[in-house]
C-alpha cells in the first residue's frame, strides 16, 4: 500500500523545477529513472525505493480535481498539471513525498492533496 500526494500545479514544472524539488528532500537518497524515464524515484541507500514520482498529466477536463478530491478544490483551476507521487507508508517516504509536492508547488503555484495518515500527525497541508 502506498501514500499517495498530488501536487496541482498551475505550470508544467521545468527540468530546474523538479531538479531543485528533488534536490530539497535532501542529499543522502540516490535518484533513478524507471519506465523508461516516465517515473523518478529517491531510493535510500541499498538501492529501496522511498517515493515514485510520475511524468506531469495536463488535466483539461473542467471539475476534474474537485470531482476527484472533493468541494475543497473547486477552486482549483483548469487546464492544471497532475503530479502523482507516491511513498511507502512509513514516515521517511511519506515526509519526502510532502516535501517534493511543497517545493514543486512553491516553485510553479498550485495546490497540494494527500489522505490524512497518521504520519502527517494530524497537520492539514491542503
Amino acid at each position: 500500500m502506498t501514500y499517495d500526494v498530488v501536487a496541482l500545479l498551475e505550470r508544467m514544472p521545468s527540468d530546474e523545477d523538479v531538479l531543485a524539488s528533488l534536490a530539497a528532500t535532501g542529499t543522502e537518497h540516490r535518484v533513478r529513472a524507471v519506465s523508461g524515464g516516465m517515473v523518478i524515484q529517491l531510493c535510500d541507500e541499498q538501492d529501496v525505493p522511498l517515493v515514485s514520482i510520475d511524468t506531469p498529466m495536463y488535466i483539461q477536463v473542467p471539475g476534474e480535481p474537485m470531482r476527484q478530491f472533493g468541494p475543497a478544490y473547486a477552486d482549483v483551476p483548469t487546464p492544471t498539471w497532475w503530479v502523482e507521487i507516491r511513498a511507502a507508508t512509513h514516515d521517511v517516504g511519506s515526509r519526502l513525498a510532502w516535501r517534493y509536492a511543497e517545493e514543486l508547488v512553491e516553485r510553479t503555484g498550485g495546490r497540494i492533496w494527500a489522505p490524512p495518515p497518521a504520519a502527517q500527525n494530524g497537520a492539514d497541508h491542503a
